[in-house]
């Protein structure tokens, strides 16, 4: 029967008639919704002194918007939505919860445009379900971004106070030990006892070390192109300069240098660097902990997920894509057999079986 020409043009003309049909009915919704987190930018600024290039407009930080993206897509996002819309259970749209995220995986894209805005679509042929699980979306997806930002400032200001605490323990008991060993010893004001000269190398010793520790908080807390970090290396390098100047000679019109100190006074020395180092400690955690309160007012605004485009129902129309693949599969399929395939004679025996007119 396929043998005839006519009845394959029958069976084609058939089939792209259902498929036609089942293009356009029934008919699928898209919802829509656009989102955008608080802005992460001024974080940047003010937090990590980064600049703000051309590609950070338009497309924003990379990393912060995958970071984003990946939230959006979690499995917490998920479950948050099933919950909300109470999909699962007895009498439900799915049976187990594992079947509910496979059908919302399907059915649900979530994606970034330019700018960082986040794109929820969800497609269905039940136009209010498709909205309940847009809006439900956006919900989840403001609440897990703004848990994320809320307990990064949370952790920082907890990381600052438990340095900036034990900074300023460390520096009570180096007072105290220094003062007590000053009286304990009789012994004069620190200038008086050591120099003006070694006080300054101690100082600087100090400095050096309290640089180093701000250094290195820099590095964990900021990226490579901060101009901070430049600017506390360039800081250490001057001060260790100063330090090997200081401690060239053995004694000056000042006083003595750490070389030539003996006994008690060399021990004063050392409790004096442990006091002047701990004070330098302390008030790099102050300046720290400052520019923390300052990063969590900021921080604030990214906590709020402003909704660029509200979620609705798309007015274009749209087709049910798998009809509409095997509606132009099966054209190609005719267009191969009635047309090419006999033109270049892959298929000699269509056009002998098939029925000559009577004369």
């Amino acid at each position: 029967m396929f043998s005839n020409r006519r009845w394959r043009l029958f069976a084609y003309g058939i089939l792209a008639v259902v498929l036609v049909v089942l293009c356009l009915f029934p008919q699928p919704y898209l919802a829509r919704a656009k989102v955008v987190p608080g802005d992460g930018g001024l974080s940047n600024i003010f937090g990590a002194g980064q600049t703000v290039n051309l590609s950070s407009l338009l497309g924003g930080d990379r990393s912060t918007v995958e970071v984003n993206l990946q939230m959006a897509r979690s499995e917490e996002v998920t479950s948050e939505v099933i919950r909300q819309l109470a999909l699962v259970g007895p009498g439900r749209s799915y049976a187990t919860e594992l079947a509910a995220k496979r059908a919302l995986g399907k059915k649900v894209d979530i994606h970034t445009l330019l700018g960082g805005i986040i794109e929820i679509e969800t497609k269905s042929w039940d136009q209010d379900w498709a909205l309940s699980v847009t809006k439900a979306y956006v919900d989840a997806v403001a609440h897990r971004l703004g848990d994320y930002v809320r307990n990064q400032v949370i952790r920082k200001r907890k990381l600052v106070e438990n340095r900036l605490f034990s900074a300023q323990t460390r520096l009570s008991r180096a007072e105290a030990v220094l003062t007590e060993f000053r009286r304990a010893n009789r012994l004069p004001d620190v200038g008086a006892q050591l120099g003006s000269q070694l006080m300054l190398r101690t100082n600087l010793e100090s400095q050096i070390q309290a640089k180093q520790v701000e250094l290195a908080t820099l590095r964990s807390t900021s990226g490579p192109e901060n101009p901070r970090l430049r600017a506390a290396e360039q800081q250490i390098s001057a001060l260790q300069r100063q330090l090997a100047t200081a401690g060239s000679s053995r004694t000056t019109v000042s006083g003595p240098t750490v070389g030539g100190l003996t006994g008690i006074s060399l021990q004063y020395a050392n409790l004096y660097r442990d006091y002047a180092f701990a004070q330098a400690t302390f008030e790099v955690y102050s300046r720290i902990a400052e520019e923390t309160a300052s990063q969590e007012i900021i921080a604030q605004d990214r906590m709020q997920v402003a909704v660029v485009d509200s979620a609705h129902v798309d007015s274009e129309r749209y087709f049910n894509t798998i009809p509409v693949a095997l509606l132009a599969l099966l054209v190609l399929a005719a267009l191969f057999v009635e047309v090419y395939a006999p033109a270049t004679g892959l298929f000699l025996s269509l056009r002998e079986i098939d029925p000559k007119p009577a004369s």
